[in-house]
């Protein structure tokens, strides 16, 4: 049996918070900023037959899930996989998602449960995973966007978070064409972590789509759309048809960022046409509420932290765990790691800070006997184990990010800006130092590890 997103839910039921109560589509983004686990809600008001997926990335444990291993092996399968064979997905000619197919004026992109995410968001947005293709049949782009409906069949789509994406469709402006893309929602979680991918380089032609079979363990089946030359997964809840428009621009926005600000704003978005729509008859809209550390963090990071560990790892470097924790707004890179030598952390460091992407702001290394995931553990580490003047460096005037206040514009575009990147040594000193190393024992009880107290309770 294919892997999709209700069977995913089934297998993961003692994980999944269920919401069994009706909820108002408004009220959505604040009850799941404090859901802090996978969620589903079953029953939305005013729109029937729908339900409500999100956080399926929320934290390590979540993210196991997914790729069917323990949370502290996460990110190391996930390189392994990442580093397999392409396996080409095969084509099938039906899906389940075409129970229903909406054409035309039947299409209202309106009756979807989409959602504000941020109190000044100007209107629902509906997150998806979207599909394009070069003119002439050349290289597939998979990854997230966002669409704001503003008239039924229409609304502006925030091209500009995936820079092949845009590239691919300068290339149909530049012919004067519309571009065919496919907006899909609802697979197994899986797809999600190929759709935030952005160093797609040795892919052919279903780009990130070739890995997913990896991540699941079984070839994935596409099926072709019913109204423009693009294949979409087979097993998806949802798929939106349609094409965005050349030389169209409207406003877009603001929405929030993974840094949970307002940055940048209001910017100028291309505008996508619905065409067609098929769908389960009992629809589970997946979405990624981008507020507080939902999904909108670790989701956009987790492919590119299995890169840096193995890359980290080829280099040498005795390196446990990489993670962009999610409350560092996807700027902060954590490495956990055992020094050997001096000078290795800064090769470490500047090694992160160095990354195209998520384009590392702060980049902080731990040893090994320090959570990676536990805000007070890097603040201990932080505090007992740097000395500022010697365990930090800055890198001034180094590329930035837009999503960040701090950051100095220096063109044009958005992405034409620069920040003060910076490194922290938390670590305790190298192993050739055994004797200073020493000093830096944790304190803990005796027989730690050994007993839990939970095996105690009624």
């Amino acid at each position: 049996m294919p892997k999709d997103l209700r069977s995913f839910i089934e297998a993961n039921e003692d994980l999944i918070l269920r919401v069994p109560k009706t909820v108002k589509r408004d009220h959505l983004s604040t009850l799941i900023v404090q859901a802090n686990r996978p969620v589903v809600f079953d029953n939305i008001e005013g729109y029937p037959g729908w339900r409500v997926a999100d956080l399926f990335f929320r934290d390590r444990v979540a993210q196991a899930a997914v790729l069917g291993t323990t949370p502290d092996k996460v990110t190391t399968v996930l390189a392994e996989r990442l580093a397999m064979p392409p396996r080409e997905p095969m084509l099938v000619n039906d899906a389940p998602h075409k129970e229903i197919v909406l054409t035309g004026d039947e299409v209202d992109l309106r009756d979807i449960p989409g959602f504000q995410h941020g109190g000044r968001d100007p209107g629902p947005g509906i997150i998806v995973m979207s599909i394009c293709r070069e003119p002439d049949g050349g290289a597939v782009n998979f990854s997230f966007t966002r669409i704001s409906p503003f008239e039924a069949r229409r609304g502006t789509m925030l091209i500009a978070s995936s820079p092949h994406q845009r590239a691919i469709y300068e290339m149909w402006e530049a012919q004067n064409e519309p571009m065919p893309m496919a907006c899909v929602i609802g697979t197994h979680p899986a797809y999600e972590i190929m759709a935030s991918y952005s160093v797609p380089d040795h892919l052919d032609k279903f780009g990130e789509l070739e890995l997913v079979g990896n991540l699941i363990d079984e070839r994935i089946e596409m099926v072709p759309c019913e109204s423009i030359p693009l294949e979409v997964p087979a097993h998806a809840e949802l798929v939106i048809e349609g094409y965005v428009l050349p030389h169209e621009r409207r406003d877009d926005g603001p929405g929030p960022s993974q840094a949970l600000y307002y940055v940048p704003g209001v910017t100028q978005q291309p505008v996508f046409e619905a065409d067609t729509a098929t769908m389960r008859k009992d629809p589970i809209l997946r979405q990624h509420n981008t507020l507080m550390y939902s999904d909108h963090q670790p989701l956009i990071s987790l492919p590119h932290e299995g890169l840096l560990l193995a890359r980290l790892k080829d280099m040498g470097h005795d390196v446990r765990e990489v993670i962009y924790v999610p409350w560092g707004g996807t700027l902060t890179c954590v490495v956990q790691m055992i020094p050997k030598t001096e000078g290795e952390v800064r090769n470490v460091l500047t090694t992160v800070l160095g990354e195209r992407w998520p384009n590392c702001k702060l980049a902080i290394a731990v040893d090994d006997n320090i959570d990676v995931t536990s805000a007070e553990d890097l603040v201990w580490s932080i505090s007992t184990r740097v000395d500022a003047a010697v365990d930090t460096f800055v890198i001034p005037n180094a590329k930035g990010h837009p999503i960040d206040p701090t950051a100095r514009q220096t063109g044009d575009s958005p992405r034409d800006v620069v920040f003060t990147k910076w490194g922290i040594d938390a670590t305790r000193p190298p192993l050739q130092h055994p004797e200073s190393r020493a000093r830096f024992e944790r304190t803990l009880p005796p027989h730690d590890g050994a007993v839990d107290l939970k095996d105690f309770l009624a």
